[in-house]
């Protein structure tokens, strides 16, 4: 797998998880307005990885890498 897929569905499952319990609810009791808080995990998921993508230490951009 693409490591930068991976690092991005590891974000998305720790922020989904995140927004799930911070609203404190069961999901089968969520409002609408609820599941757009989810849904803005999506978006948020990104962030780190764009973090680590522009960061020259880190390896995760480096296209010439063997794997």
């Amino acid at each position: 797998m693409n490591p930068i897929i991976a690092s991005y569905l590891r974000s998305l499952l720790a922020t989904t998880l995140t927004a799930v319990f911070a609203i404190g609810k069961l999901p089968f009791l969520f409002t609408e307005a609820d599941w757009a808080i989810v849904a803005n995990t999506v978006w948020i998921s990104a962030i780190p990885v764009l973090i680590r993508l522009i960061n020259p230490k880190d390896t995760l951009g480096d296209s010439d890498k063997s794997e």
